[in-house]
């Protein structure tokens, strides 16, 4: 039954636990392909029912359309039902890189506009009641001078929502992230000095907030074309602290191919896009296995957690090393002018844990 509501399309030889250091494994395990050429997907939870956005790109290729009409062609973004692995609607076509944010009674999709003139100049914004009917996009960023949009994430802080987004902004290397806020998912500010990734590439964000801190998930270039996805946390978004170099959040496969809709024998030297998703018990997390420049294959993966330590689980051991409630100080590496964390009270379901240093929650 998981595996029909995943869209495992084969059953996984074995579930892999992703390794780093010696020592360290992750808490992610890797199910499987699931022949498909998607690279970017949300996995959403909407009255009781999973979910999936789809980004379709490249869709001569990746669907073998027949046309050359634009129109036919142009990139949209679909919301499938899990249960039946039918498409259900399409929120917004000539968008792409999008992600969906489920709030109160509503789903928000954000995405970057593909159409001329205002090719990837502008974060579009729409929502729905019923993954059905859609209001009408609303453009809810626009770029600076010289300045494409890519990627986007979307979570909730401690009082107010945040807007990650992938910025091509020739002040910072690409894709430098940039961190906007907002009261009512529909008006947006930057946040000051809110940035990622100055100093270095970065790319496939995801982002989440989870005991005090805000976690970004991104890709980190080894060189030679590699590439896996790393975590950093801040909790301010303007000074960040790296997990430790050997303890990705995802890594790569050489011994997996990608997809085969690509004509030539391509292993995996890329492991980006995660995207999680607490479902029945289980926190998913979906990604995709390729080559940066050769394309992907979408993957899904797990974690074995209960309800209220699933992210958290997942996300603190990646950059810590160490389980939720070890009174370890955080052994990540400084970035720009990172200032020490200091001792203070976090609170969690109605407990108060007296903190000695960055530790991760104790839940009550």
């Amino acid at each position: 039954m998981l595996a029909a509501a995943l869209g495992l399309g084969w059953t996984p030889a074995g579930a892999r636990a992703e390794t780093g250091v010696a020592g360290w494994h992750s808490p992610l395990v890797k199910m499987g392909k699931l022949n498909s050429p998607l690279v970017e997907v949300t996995p959403f939870v909407f009255g009781d029912r999973l979910y999936r956005l789809e980004n379709w790109r490249d869709r001569k290729v990746w669907e073998g359309l027949a046309t050359n009409d634009p129109d036919q062609l142009a990139d949209e973004i679909r919301i499938r039902d899990m249960a039946t692995g039918q498409v259900i609607s399409v929120p917004l076509r000539y968008h792409s890189l999008g992600t969906a944010f489920v709030w109160g009674n509503r789903c928000y999709v954000f995405a970057g506009n593909q159409d001329k003139p205002a090719y990837r100049q502008q974060i579009s914004m729409t929502y729905s009641e019923d993954l059905l009917h859609w209001s009408k996009p609303m453009a809810i960023l626009e770029r600076a001078e010289n300045e494409q949009f890519f990627n986007v994430a979307v979570c909730r802080g401690s009082d107010h929502f945040v807007l990650l987004v992938e910025s091509s902004d020739p002040a910072w290397p690409a894709f430098t992230f940039k961190y906007f806020e907002s009261d009512d998912l529909e008006h947006w500010k930057p946040v000051p000095g809110g940035l990622y990734g100055r100093n270095k590439y970065v790319g496939g964000p995801d982002l989440h907030f989870e005991g005090g801190y805000y976690y970004t998930l991104y890709l980190e270039s080894l060189g030679g074309g590699k590439y896996e996805t790393r975590i950093t946390r801040s909790k301010d978004l303007v000074h960040w602290q790296d997990a430790p170099d050997g303890r990705p959040f995802l890594t790569f496969d050489p011994s997996q191919l990608v997809h085969p809709l690509r004509s030539t024998v391509i292993h995996e030297s890329n492991a980006s896009d995660p995207s999680l998703c607490y479902w029945h018990g289980k926190t998913l997390v979906y990604f995709t296995g390729g080559r940066s420049a050769g394309g992907g294959g979408l993957a899904v993966g797990r974690v074995r957690r209960h309800a209220s330590r699933a992210v958290r689980a997942l996300l603190c051991r990646t950059v810590t090393g160490q389980a939720i409630g070890a009174p370890a100080a955080f052994p990540g590496k400084s970035v720009g002018v990172l200032r020490p964390f200091r001792p203070g009270h976090l609170h969690h379901q109605r407990r108060y844990v007296r903190t000695t240093g960055p530790v991760c929650i104790q839940p009550g």
